[in-house]
């Protein structure tokens, strides 16, 4: 099996996901560069900047729906890293950071509930 760029020894990713209608993704083996892929892959638009939502999670269990967010597979719970403010120079924490990650974690229970 070839070896992913984007994975790290132990089978974990960084997963980006940009908010808005017409999103994009990028996963990587660190936060930063995962966030700031999906930002320039999806375009700064008039505002100049992108909201991004980042997750760590098994690299092949965890993937961007078809109308962006998460979607992981059963038993293989992410993380939540955070939602973030992406321009051009600076990546800097979104507003809504903690609301999201309160609400990744809030889905992931009722996932782990709707498993058992």
């Amino acid at each position: 099996m070839a070896k992913l760029d984007h994975v790290l020894s132990n089978g974990y990713t960084f997963i980006a996901v940009t908010t808005g209608h017409y999103g994009s993704w990028a996963k990587a083996t660190d936060p930063m560069t995962a966030i700031r892929s999906a930002a320039d892959e999806n375009g700064y638009g008039e505002a100049k900047q992108v909201t991004v939502m980042c997750m760590y999670a098994k690299s092949d269990s965890i993937r961007c729906g078809s109308f962006g967010g998460f979607h992981w597979d059963e038993g293989a719970n992410p993380i939540p890293v955070g939602m973030f403010t992406v321009t051009p120079k600076a990546i800097t924490k979104h507003a809504d950071c903690v609301k999201f990650i309160e609400q990744a974690l809030a889905d992931i229970a009722e996932s782990q509930r709707a498993a058992a």
